[in-house]
């Protein structure tokens, strides 16, 4: 199945629903290990209710919530998978790439809302009297190495590491493409995972921090390269999926099941470190590609305009929420008087998407509308 062409532009239709429940597993997961550290285990989760021990039912439930920090993985995923096809359609059709227009794109892209979470820093730190952060690895994109190094997670700037990951693989990645024949490009993918791979065995067998496995780039652009191979296949090949309902309810059932049992990141034997999220990873990425290309849903999407919006504004989202809980806690809790846990999280969920939106429509747009003057390969979103 080929992606929607319209006007000429590239449209991977339901990216952007898959983008909204990437972030909002990501968010839940943030604000819930939030709730733990401010306040206690929720009394429903722990054995009669004495916020102290989780129960059986708890404990199985808080693992599936905090594996909702997989969303970063399901993140790097589709943007392996999108970045690698446009680039591979720009070679395709004009038999280069234009790298200073990709890196000009990505930073119209990126960098806005990025810049403008470090540039309210210090009224964040002062709202919640929190230590000043340190500027310059966010500023220059290596806080993911810097926080490997103190061993330390920084407010508000502890979920940029991500953001860090995909701009070391946006700076390497158009070089490779551009340069190496497309023949051999499935080669070179394999050999980065490879290497990242290696490199978890590495780190693991040394008895290094936890950290060089959850953070280093090394260790975390694999899932980057999972989406990129996607993307070479369907490049070449094309997706005809023709997976039945009762078969994909069956394998998802099977992930829902190990997702609750089991943590994604768990560095506790050489198999967990270096191979377990593969499981989870393969599974998203075969529940991916049949949500984009196969012909018979599994279901109909509810409010499709605004679940597709909402992926729209997911990278805000992301961005914004866990800067949020503190502010949360410290301005709105501790000054109401309440510990209820469920207008923590709503406040959380409602302040992070209704200044994500603001954010989008009155500053991104701005910049997104510039850096549609660099594609090359014209790409659209409804």
């Amino acid at each position: 199945m080929e992606p929607s062409i319209k006007d000429d532009r590239l449209y991977f239709k339901n990216l952007d629903v898959l983008r909204f429940f990437a972030a909002i597993i990501v968010v839940f997961a943030h604000a819930y290990e939030g709730w733990l550290g401010w306040y206690s285990k929720p009394g429903f989760m722990t054995t009669n209710g004495d916020h102290k021990n989780f129960s059986t039912f708890g404990e199985y439930l808080h693992i599936g919530i905090t594996n909702g920090g997989f969303g970063v993985d399901i993140f790097f995923l589709i943007s392996g998978f999108l970045i690698t096809y446009i680039l591979l359609k720009e070679k395709e059709r004009f038999s280069k790439i234009n790298i200073p227009k990709f890196f000009i794109r990505r930073a119209f892209r990126i960098w806005p809302a990025y810049f403008l979470v470090i540039a309210l820093a210090p009224i964040c730190v002062k709202l919640v009297n929190f230590a000043e952060p340190t500027y310059l690895p966010n500023l220059l994109f290596y806080n993911n190495f810097h926080a490997i190094a103190t061993k330390i997670w920084e407010y508000p700037f502890a979920h940029l590491w991500s953001i860090c990951v995909e701009e070391h693989f946006y700076l390497i990645w158009p070089f490779i493409i551009s340069f190496i024949n497309i023949k051999h490009l499935g080669k070179v993918f394999i050999a980065f995972l490879v290497i990242s791979i290696l490199s978890r065995i590495y780190f693991f067998t040394n008895n290094y921090d936890y950290l060089h496995l959850y953070l280093n780039t090394i260790s975390r652009i694999d899932v980057l390269i999972m989406g990129s191979l996607y993307a070479l296949y369907y490049n070449k090949y094309g997706f005809t999926l023709q997976t039945p309902k009762l078969v994909r309810i069956g394998i998802y059932l099977i992930f829902i099941i190990v997702y609750f049992l089991y943590p994604v990141y768990e560095y506790n034997t050489l198999i967990n470190a270096a191979f377990k999220k593969y499981f989870y990873c393969g599974i998203i990425g075969f529940a991916m590609m049949n949500f984009l290309f196969n012909p018979t849903p599994l279901f109909q999407i509810p409010f499709k305009k605004l679940f597709n919006y909402l992926g729209k504004i997911s990278y805000g989202i992301y961005l914004f929420s866990n800067v949020l809980i503190p502010i949360i806690v410290v301005k709105f809790m501790y000054r109401w008087g309440t510990s209820n846990m469920y207008v923590y999280f709503m406040l959380n969920f409602v302040l992070s998407i209704g200044i994500s939106a603001l954010v989008y429509e009155l500053y991104e747009k701005q910049f997104l509308k510039l850096k549609k003057r660099f594609e090359i390969v014209k790409t659209r979103r409804e």
